[in-house]
Parts: C-alpha cells; sequence; structure tokens
C-alpha cells in the first residue's frame, strides 16, 4: 500500500491516521520531494493538495473529502479485495 500525498496536509494526516488504527501498511510517498509522485497525484486528483491517492494491489484511487464515511467506504473495497 503506498499512500501519496504532502506532509502536513490536513487529509493526507487524517488517511495516515486512519490506515495506523485499522493496522494496514503503508508507505508514505512524499509528493513534494518525490517528482514521479508529484506527476501521479497531479494527474489522478489535479493538484498535490487535492485529494489522496491510496495505491494498492495494482489499483489506485483518489480520495477526495477525506471523511469517516469516504474512508470507511474505501475501507470496505480494501478489505474485499484483500480476502
Amino acid at each position: 500500500m503506498r499512500l501519496y500525498g504532502v506532509p502536513g496536509c490536513g487529509p493526507c494526516e487524517i488517511v495516515k491516521m486512519f490506515l495506523a488504527q485499522k493496522g494496514v501498511p503503508f508507505t508514505f510517498v512524499n509528493a513534494r520531494e518525490d517528482q514521479e509522485a508529484a506527476k501521479k497525484v497531479a494527474e489522478l486528483a489535479g493538484s498535490p493538495t487535492a485529494g489522496v491517492v491510496l495505491e494498492w494491489d495494482g489499483k489506485t484511487e483518489v480520495i477526495r473529502g477525506v471523511s469517516p464515511a469516504t474512508l470507511n467506504a474505501w475501507y470496505a473495497r480494501y478489505r474485499e479485495k484483500a480476502s
């Protein structure tokens, strides 16, 4: 699992905490320092701060409007694919 974002970004920090609480192993990819990551986030979300990009099991998903509902919906899809 890779989480693309920028340090200090509120939604990014929330997603990091959510993944940690759920026990989902992930690597944070800093789109501010990694040009390829910045390009990927810009292509998928529009800008490095427009959404959080998650990449797992060959899939990539942008989460916009980070909220408990959107995170729990994503987690349900993640668990379904993981089982």
